[in-house]
C-alpha cells in the first residue's frame, strides 16, 4: 500500500487560509457591532440658560450637528424630538427660550443608534417671574 506525500508547504498554506476566514469573519461582526451599537461618548448636563431658558452644558466629547436629537417637556418621558441644527460640543447649546416659569424634563439623544444618554430626564427649573 502507497502513502502519498503531502506537497511541500501545504501544511501551512491551509493554516494561513484558515487565518485569513477567521479574519474575515471578525472584521465583518466588529463591524455590525459597531455600526448598530455604537454611539459617541459625550458628557453633558442640562440648565438653566438665562432667566427662561434651558442650555445643553457639554463637560466632553461631541455630536455632529444633524446627528442628535433632544426633546423638553413638562412630564418626564415626554416631548416632540427635535433635531440639533449645530453640533453639540463645549461649552454650551442653547435648546429652548422663552419658556414659562416651572419644571422641564430633558433628554438628549444619538440618532443613528437611538441611544439615550439621560438614563431618566434631566430635571430642570425656570423660576417664575
Amino acid at each position: 500500500m502507497r502513502v502519498k506525500n503531502k506537497v511541500k508547504g501545504q501544511g501551512a498554506t491551509e493554516y494561513l487560509l484558515m487565518l485569513a476566514a477567521v479574519l474575515i469573519i471578525v472584521a465583518v461582526a466588529i463591524y455590525y457591532v459597531t455600526r448598530a451599537g455604537g454611539y459617541p461618548a459625550i458628557s453633558m448636563n442640562a440648565e438653566v440658560s438665562g432667566e427662561n431658558g434651558i442650555k445643553i452644558t457639554v463637560l466632553s466629547g461631541s455630536i455632529a450637528s444633524g446627528k442628535w436629537a433632544y426633546r423638553v417637556g413638562t412630564t418626564e418621558g415626554t416631548g416632540t424630538w427635535t433635531t440639533g441644527a449645530e453640533a453639540l460640543d463645549a461649552p454650551s447649546v442653547t435648546i429652548a427660550t422663552n419658556l414659562a416659569g416651572g419644571t422641564y424634563y430633558v433628554n438628549v439623544k444619538h440618532i443613528d443608534s437611538g441611544h439615550l444618554y439621560f438614563s431618566s430626564d434631566q430635571v430642570v427649573t425656570i423660576p417664575s417671574p
